[in-house]
């Protein structure tokens, strides 16, 4: 053979194995998954968007949301949302949580109501995986597989209790006031057992129409102090249709449902909360100037322009983040490290008790020029 010939048989022999290797490597390439087209982790969410809570429930919804852009932002992994509606009624929310798990198959689950929790609390135990809780757990609180955001009964009534005994309100006459459901229920009885003084109970019922003669029968004990304990839109009527029966004096107290029902208070008392100045609130509040919070406000307001973050959007932003970033495949980790968990979020300082509840950050709200004014931390 020429030695021209061998030199061109060779140069293909070469051009022939690079190209064996190049196809080995694009095949090698085209069967590995690229991050983009991963699996994405299936989150269920169950919220009220209607009926009493249904503002605040959208507003959790909304802080997921934001949570989901910047976890991908930051992990390069997807998050394949599905939120369902529960109304705050535990059937629907039953209902909700059976699509969820048997139908979409989702890898984990965020429940926002308190009914729905009671509803799903056993059958929820046989997912395996941990499942976090935006409101009250108002029973089956315990070491178990929920992790509650907000906060509980324990480390709560206790502290609010106190600053109303060692506060200069006239505590002669107290009149508590509390819905039926079990959450309210729940925090009243907290309450009571707190404070150990004497009080006189009121438990109302759902029924708007009942709520002027309900106001009546409270009005009647001629009370100093009324603590209300009452969902937010009951609450609301059951202020305005109370105030022309009492005192000038009498001394107005709420827990978080004035905050969380400010729409319906300033709906009922005329634009603001003017007509009931004085009047103090309990909420949880982090701290809006960290850097947890401004990134939080800067992904929200990518996805809501011009809109403000309303009430626990934050806690839903936060919930998201501490259940994935605690995230791992094996069940038994993941809520281990759930219950180690201790990190800043938007809405403060993020770790759970003995019972997976939140030990949240208290403050005093008083109303003042109409408007809620934070006046006072309340301590451990």
């Amino acid at each position: 053979m020429k030695k021209t010939s061998k030199i061109l048989l060779a140069l293909a022999v070469l051009v022939l194995a690079a190209w064996g290797v190049y196809a080995l490597v694009a095949k090698n390439k085209t069967t590995e998954t690229p991050v983009a087209t991963k699996p994405a982790f299936k989150l269920g969410v169950i919220a009220p968007l209607t009926g009493d809570f249904g503002g605040v429930g959208e507003n959790v919804v909304k802080g997921i949301k934001a949570a989901q852009a910047v976890y991908t932002e930051q992990t390069g992994k997807k998050i394949d949302l599905t939120v369902e509606n529960d109304g705050a009624d535990a059937t629907t929310g039953l209902s909700a949580f059976n699509k969820l798990t048997q139908v979409d198959h989702v890898n984990g689950l965020i429940n926002t109501f308190t009914s729905t929790m009671d509803a799903i609390y056993q059958p929820g135990k046989a997912l395996g995986y941990p499942v976090m809780m935006e409101f009250l757990q108002a029973n089956n609180v315990s070491d178990d597989y929920v992790f509650q955001m907000t906060l509980g009964n324990d480390h709560v009534w206790d502290r609010y209790a106190k600053y109303i005994s060692q506060s200069d309100a006239d505590q002669s006459k107290v009149a508590v006031v509390s819905s039926i459901d079990a959450a309210q229920a729940s925090f009243a009885k907290g309450f009571n057992e707190a404070y150990g003084k004497s009080v006189t109970n009121f438990v109302i019922g759902t029924d708007k129409n009942e709520l002027r003669t309900d106001a009546t029968k409270i009005a009647a004990i001629k009370p100093t102090l009324i603590i209300f304990f009452m969902t937010p839109e009951n609450g609301a009527i059951m202020t305005k249709d109370i105030l022309p029966l009492i005192s000038p004096t009498t001394k107005l107290a709420y827990d978080i449902q004035l905050t969380t029902g400010m729409s319906y208070y300033k709906d009922q008392l005329g634009g603001d909360l003017s007509k009931i100045n004085g009047a103090i609130a309990l909420m949880f509040e982090g701290d809006q100037t960290s850097p947890a919070y401004k990134q939080f406000l800067a992904e929200y307001q990518k996805l809501y322009p011009n809109e403000q973050p309303g009430f626990l959007a934050d806690y839903g932003y936060d919930t998201l983040l501490t259940y994935m970033n605690a995230y791992d495949n094996n069940n038994t980790k993941w809520i281990q490290n759930l219950k180690n968990f201790n990190g800043k979020g938007a809405s403060g300082d993020i770790m759970f008790d003995e019972k997976g509840v939140r030990i949240s950050p208290l403050v005093i709200k008083k109303v003042t020029s109409g408007e809620l004014q934070t006046i006072s931390s309340l301590p451990f």
